[in-house]
């Protein structure tokens, strides 16, 4: 189908969603026929059809060949599925705690609505089950996962994937690879061009990460940089299995303890997640390296980093509870569109020296 058929038939089911939203069209309600709707949006059959039949699917309407389409009772509540694998994987929880925060504000914004939470090995098991549910709500591993899902349910319209902005989906996400990007340049605007700058790029090898995350944030990394003209060196680093957590540590940075930051100029080091802060903190402690003078640093969602290590850390936070209300609010009014979540950038190391 055509970019421009696409939009044809996206904002003829538009039109008709805000009548409904907005009281003009009521609840058994007769839709007028085919050839007065033909002839309203100036267009095909099939353009009309392919509007009518995705509110169909969500229940707004309903429709038989003898009688014509109707606006659907709203005596029945949407039913969502909510995809999680938090419960199913205990080693995640330290690094996913946000996750399970969105999940709870998800459930009391759609109180009004039939919600059930499915661990991926039971919707692996008995996919037909995704049939029940007039909307999936997925915060997939991996986009084969993602993939499944739509096998099982025919219709990716009505699977909204949390946080992972895959294409072709109706996601509700940060944009990852621009958050990097602009957290990246924030460090090249203000160090010399001879600092080291370097990016922890996570190995996955039985990961506790999940993969597309760390990706585009490395994207958006190199983005940075090439725009800025400046070269980076890329540090493996690792997310040890649970089995292998200390007391103290959850990150392998072996390759970065490896480096010499002797020289003049500053370096900085740029993570995609909070979970190694703990152990490059240690790392500089150790080599007598002062933050945000001998090398900067920065992370993601290290919204508590003054508890937590004493430093207020240069960091991107995520808006969990925006995605949550996004995602309501998509619900709500049927605009089933993809949509990215604003994040924030807090303790700007730069800003801060000016203000001592």
């Amino acid at each position: 189908m055509s970019a421009v058929k696409l939009a044809k038939y996206q904002s003829i089911k538009q039109s008709v969603l805000n009548e409904i939203l907005g009281g003009r069209l009521r609840p058994g309600d007769k839709l007028p026929v085919r050839t007065e709707l033909l002839k309203r949006y100036g267009t095909t059959r099939v353009t009309l059809d392919k509007a009518l039949n995705e509110l169909i699917a969500e229940r707004f309407l309903t429709a038989s060949r003898r009688t014509g389409t109707f606006v659907a009772p709203r005596g029945q509540a949407q039913r969502i599925a909510i995809i999680s694998g938090v419960a199913e994987l205990p080693g995640q929880l330290l690094q996913r705690y946000n996750y399970l925060d969105m999940y709870r504000q998800l459930k009391d914004f759609l109180s009004d609505r039939r919600v059930d939470t499915l661990p991926p090995s039971q919707v692996l098991s008995q996919p037909a089950l995704l049939q029940e549910y007039d909307y999936i709500l997925s915060n997939p591993l991996s986009e084969d996962e993602l993939a499944s899902i739509s096998v099982a349910l025919k219709q990716r319209e009505r699977i909204i994937p949390l946080n992972r902005p895959f294409a072709g989906y109706n996601f509700v996400s940060t944009d990852h690879r621009q958050a990097m990007r602009d957290l990246t340049n924030l460090f090249l605007r203000e160090l010399p061009p001879e600092s080291e700058i370097i990016y922890l790029d996570v190995k996955f090898s039985e990961p506790l990460y999940i993969e597309p995350v760390p990706a585009l944030r490395k994207s958006g990394f190199i983005d940075a940089c090439a725009e800025q003209h400046r070269f980076y060196r890329l540090v493996n680093v690792r997310l040890l299995k649970h089995r292998e957590y200390t007391e103290y540590n959850i990150a392998d940075i072996s390759e970065l303890q490896a480096l010499s930051f002797q020289g003049t100029t500053p370096a900085c080091i740029i993570s995609p997640s909070k979970c190694f802060t703990g152990a490059v903190l240690r790392h500089l402690h150790e080599s007598g390296l002062r933050l945000n003078r001998d090398v900067y640093y920065a992370d993601f969602d290290n919204y508590d980093s003054r508890l937590n290590t004493g430093y207020d850390i240069t960091s991107v936070l995520e808006d969990f509870s925006g995605i949550a209300a996004a995602v309501a609010e998509m619900l709500d009014t049927g605009q089933l569109l993809p949509r990215f979540v604003p994040y924030t950038i807090i303790n700007n190391p730069f800003t801060k020296r000016g203000e001592e």
